[in-house]
């Protein structure tokens, strides 16, 4: 699969036909989903039609892509992505509401695979988008990011997933009152985000608080001095992710910096609750808005000393598949980015016994140039084609 650039630039010199791109797309899509079961609704119909009619002018045409399930169709970034050009060819598995973890995909019968290893989880709430790129079907997905759902399945695809600060991306439902959520996208080519996140970006009449519009950030080259922390909490990552992570860091200068946050998993509760229109108490709400406010000052404090702070983005590489409650945890340095509203970015950082290990940067609310900037100097290009032996030899073809 070319990059979302390369199609667009194809279409626009006419040199690709964007009726040929989606219809590569869709057969993909159809070959791959009985393995991975990443589709809610594949609607060639329409994908089809749309390429015929597109306008080869635009900034994403012809690029193929698959929505979030549950994804209300009014909404701004929707809107704006097929305005650009893109096709939505489907609509890709998310996690069911209701269990205590969010990060496996689900299609009403089958669990969302891995590419890399289809006993493993793409993770989520993302999943079916992560995985459809993850195996070359299409080169973006929509999402969103209330507690890692773009992160956490970058982290165990091998992908870019790019949760702008707070407001970034206009929402079909406005701002929340929690203000956890920031719609986004999932790629596997950082340039890619980065381009349809600034086609999406700026208010909308549904979301008329949403952040001024965001141009595409020439980034800088550095030097970059960062804060390194393997871990957020308690919670401990896993040796070999930590090492994998660490081994990325020689592009950028580690400043041992102290970083005293106060923990978020009660705050997200609340806020949480309050974003889905469920009651919280007084006392909920107000110890929610002291963790905020708190952690806003001390990350501000960092801030004042090194350009971003960089973690591992999940504490495991990706788990079993139907596994997601027994590693409720294992996104951990994702969740208190939602609380306090800052930019992050999670990017491939190299392999761990042939599964991918992300590495999240964080960057000072509004300077989601400076994120991407530290994540390209640390990102580590891996290729799915490499993955687990699980896949039959039928289906390798099939991707090759």
């Amino acid at each position: 699969m070319l990059s979302a650039g390369e199609i667009a630039a194809g279409v626009r010199a006419g040199s690709l036909d964007a009726v040929e791109v989606v219809e590569e797309a869709l057969d993909a899509a159809r070959r791959l989903d009985p393995v991975l079961h990443f589709l809610e609704e594949l609607d060639a119909g329409t994908a089809i039609q749309l390429a015929r009619e597109v306008d080869t002018s635009g900034a994403l045409a012809g690029v193929p892509f698959l929505v979030k399930a549950r994804t209300p169709p009014e909404s701004p970034i929707l809107e704006r992505l097929l305005a650009a050009g893109a096709i939505p060819i489907g609509t890709a598995t998310r996690a069911r509401p209701g269990p205590g973890s969010q990060t496996y995909g689900w299609n009403g019968s089958e669990y969302t695979r891995n590419p890399w290893d289809v006993t493993r989880s793409p993770g989520g709430s993302t999943a079916g988008g992560a995985a459809a790129v993850a195996a070359g079907v299409v080169p973006l997905a929509t999402g969103g990011d209330s507690g890692g759902s773009l992160r956490i399945p970058a982290s165990f695809c091998g992908l870019v997933g790019f949760k702008g600060t707070l407001g970034r991306v206009p929402r079909a439902v406005g701002r929340a009152l929690g203000g956890l959520t920031t719609a986004g996208v999932i790629g596997a080519n950082l340039d890619d985000v980065m381009l349809a996140t600034s086609l999406v970006s700026g208010p909308h009449r549904l979301d008329p608080t949403a952040l001024p519009h965001w141009p595409v950030p020439i980034l800088a080259d550095g030097p970059f001095r960062v804060a390194y922390l393997s871990s957020l909490s308690s919670y401990a990552v896993d040796p070999g992710v930590d090492r994998v992570v660490r081994g990325c860091l020689s592009a950028v200068e580690v400043v041992d910096v102290p970083l005293d946050l106060l923990p978020t998993d009660d705050a997200w509760q609340a806020l949480s609750a309050l974003d889905a229109g469920r009651g919280v108490t007084a006392a909920e709400a107000s110890r929610a808005r002291q963790v905020r406010d708190h952690n806003n000052t001390a990350l501000a404090d960092l801030f004042d000393v090194v350009d971003a702070l960089v973690t591992p983005t999940t504490l495991t590489v990706a788990h079993g598949y139907d596994q997601s409650n027994e590693n409720i945890v294992v996104g951990d340095p994702c969740w208190a980015f939602n609380v306090t509203g800052h930019p992050a970015v999670s990017v491939p950082a190299g392999l761990l016994d042939g599964l991918p290990v992300g590495v999240q940067v964080v960057a000072p609310h509004g300077d989601d140039a400076t994120a991407l900037a530290v994540a390209k100097q640390l990102m580590v290009s891996v290729d799915v084609r490499r993955a687990s032996p699980s896949w039959s030899a039928r289906d390798r073809r099939a991707r090759s």
